[in-house]
C-alpha cells in the first residue's frame, strides 16, 4: 500500500472520528433534553440553553427517528428534531428561547416559577419596550406575586390599546386632512388654468385700454395680496410651532419637515416666476412700480381728463 493511500486513510479516519464525536455530543445534549419534563412546560434557563446550542449548531441533522409508520428516517430540520427526537413542537421551544432573549434570564426564571401562562407572556411581548421594562423591573416580579403581575400586564395592555386607538384616530384625521389639502391644491390649479384661458380670450381695445389696464392691475394686486396672506399664514404657523414646548419629538420632526418643504417650495416657485418675468419684461424693469401706485396714477389721470 502506498504512502499516499495510507495518508488518505488516516485523514478519513480522523474526519470520521471527529464526526462521531460531534454526533455523540449532540446525542448527549438531546439525551439530557429528552429527560426534561415537557409536559409541565417548565424548562429552566439551563435546559433551554442546551437546546439553543443544538439548534444553532444544526448538529441534529443526520440523526434518525421512526415516523408514525415505523419507517426509519433522517432528521433534516429543527422542526423534525423537536417533533420526533424531543417529542414536542418547534413553536413551544422557539417561543421559550425567544422569551429568554427578549426578557432576560432572570425574568424568565421568575415567570416560570410563578407559572405565568402563554397568553400572559404573549401579551407582554406585544407591549412597547418601556411597558415591558415596567413589568420586568416591577416589585411584583421580585416578590413572585403572579396575580399582581397579570394585573399589571392587563392594565398596560389596555393602555397600549387605548394609545393605538388614539393614534389610529389621529392618523385617520390626518389622512382626511391630506385628502382635503390635495383636493384644494388641485382645485386651485384648475382655477389657474381657467383664469389663463379667460385671459387669453381677452383682447385689448384701443378705446378701452384704461379700463382693461385697471382691471388687470386690480387682478394682479388681488392675487399678490392672496400670496402675501398665504405667506403670512405660513409664518404664523411656524411661530406657533416654535412657541409650543409640549410637542412630542415625533410631532416636532414631522412639523419641521413639512414646514421646511412648504417654505422651500414657495420660495422656489416665486423665484422661478420672478426670473422668467424679469427676463421677459427686462426692458421695463426701470419702470417697475407697485400695482396700487399705477392704479392710483390711472385714476388721477382719468379725473384730470374729465375736468
Amino acid at each position: 500500500m502506498s504512502t499516499e493511500l495510507k495518508a488518505q486513510e488516516q485523514l478519513i479516519t480522523v474526519e470520521t472520528t471527529k464526526a462521531v464525536a460531534s454526533m455523540q455530543d449532540v446525542l448527549l445534549k438531546l439525551g439530557q433534553a429528552q429527560a426534561f419534563n415537557f409536559a409541565s412546560k417548565l424548562l429552566t434557563v439551563g435546559e433551554l440553553k442546551i437546546l439553543g446550542e443544538v439548534k444553532e449548531s444544526k448538529g441534529y441533522k443526520g440523526l434518525t427517528y421512526k415516523n408514525e409508520d415505523g419507517k426509519l428516517l433522517t432528521v433534516s430540520s429543527w422542526d423534525e428534531c423537536c417533533k420526533y427526537i424531543l417529542g414536542t413542537s418547534r413553536q413551544h421551544i422557539d417561543e421559550k428561547l425567544s422569551n429568554i432573549q427578549l426578557f432576560g434570564e432572570q425574568f424568565f426564571e421568575a415567570a416560570q416559577q410563578m407559572k405565568l401562562g402563554y397568553r400572559d407572556l404573549r401579551a407582554l411581548r406585544q407591549l412597547p419596550n418601556d411597558a415591558q421594562a415596567l413589568i420586568i423591573e416591577s416589585e411584583a416580579i421580585e416578590t413572585g406575586d403572579k396575580e399582581a403581575v397579570k394585573e399589571l400586564i392587563d392594565d398596560l395592555k389596555a393602555q397600549h390599546k387605548k394609545d393605538l386607538d388614539t393614534e389610529k384616530k389621529n392618523t385617520k384625521e390626518a389622512d382626511e386632512q391630506l385628502k382635503v389639502a390635495i383636493r384644494m391644491r388641485d382645485e386651485y390649479q384648475m382655477k389657474a388654468m381657467d383664469y389663463q384661458t379667460e385671459l387669453e380670450s381677452t383682447k385689448f381695445k384701443a378705446d378701452a385700454w384704461v379700463d382693461q389696464t385697471k382691471h388687470l392691475l386690480f387682478e394682479a394686486t388681488k392675487y399678490e395680496s392672496n400670496a402675501v396672506e398665504s405667506l403670512s399664514r405660513l409664518i404664523a404657523l411656524r411661530e406657533h410651532f416654535l412657541d409650543d414646548d409640549n410637542l412630542a419629538p415625533q410631532v416636532t420632526e414631522y412639523l419641521a419637515a413639512g414646514l421646511l418643504h412648504s417654505f422651500k417650495t414657495l420660495a422656489e416657485d416665486f423665484a422661478q416666476a420672478w426670473l422668467e418675468t424679469s427676463n421677459i419684461l427686462e426692458g421695463y424693469l426701470p419702470k417697475m412700480r407697485p400695482s396700487l401706485d399705477v392704479l392710483q396714477e390711472l385714476n388721477d389721470s382719468a379725473m384730470s381728463n374729465e375736468e
